[in-house]
């Protein structure tokens, strides 16, 4: 039986791809327009959003590099840590980053420092989103993590945004810190 691209976009990004690897496309008459694989939803997933940290409650930026952009850098060596030299405000500490462009969301990820630290672990923690950056409304998930180094991935129902917070209430030692090596979401 053969498949039907019902969406204009899905049938134009098809349309380019066979002009330029065969040279022309014969529109509804490509082969490449009714394979199995071309109708698969992988073929037509998402772009991955961009992240960007707008806002942190609190970042160590003079004692050490805790920039609440390393939370966002797709580098797990880096991290974000909350201000521990001159003052160390307690928690809750929080972080809103935003996605570009805005997405549907199912879940984020959340991955502790990786060096011999284990300072600033969130324990308890919301996740909220916004479509605004305003009004984050209720949380869409909350919990406790385990204390350990692993990467943490926490799903909830699909919802589009553009914003997301994650608020951690505590720390796993009971400190007044949060550290982060990466956040992210799950599309």
């Amino acid at each position: 039986m053969k498949k039907n691209c019902n969406s204009l976009l899905f049938k134009l990004s098809l349309l380019a791809v066979c002009a330029l690897l065969a040279g022309g496309c014969a529109g509804s008459k490509c082969a490449c327009c009714t394979s199995p694989a071309a109708t698969t939803p992988a073929a037509a997933a998402p772009a991955k959003a961009a992240l960007k940290v707008v806002k942190a409650d609190s970042e160590e930026t003079s004692g050490e590099d805790g920039k609440a952009a390393n939370a966002v850098d797709g580098d797990s060596n880096t991290i974000w840590h909350t201000q521990w030299q001159d003052a160390t405000p307690p928690c809750p500490h929080e972080i809103i980053i935003e996605l570009t462009p805005p997405s549907a969301i199912k879940g984020f990820t959340y991955l502790p420092r990786q060096d011999e630290s284990d300072h600033g672990t969130i324990k308890d923690y919301e996740f909220y989103l916004s479509n605004d950056g305003q009004d984050f409304g209720q949380p869409v998930a909350k919990g406790a993590f385990e204390n350990n180094k692993d990467l943490k991935s926490v799903t909830f129902a699909p919802q589009s945004c553009r914003f997301v917070k994650l608020k951690a209430l505590s720390e796993a030692n009971g400190e007044a810190w949060t550290s982060a090596a990466e956040i992210g979401v799950i599309q």
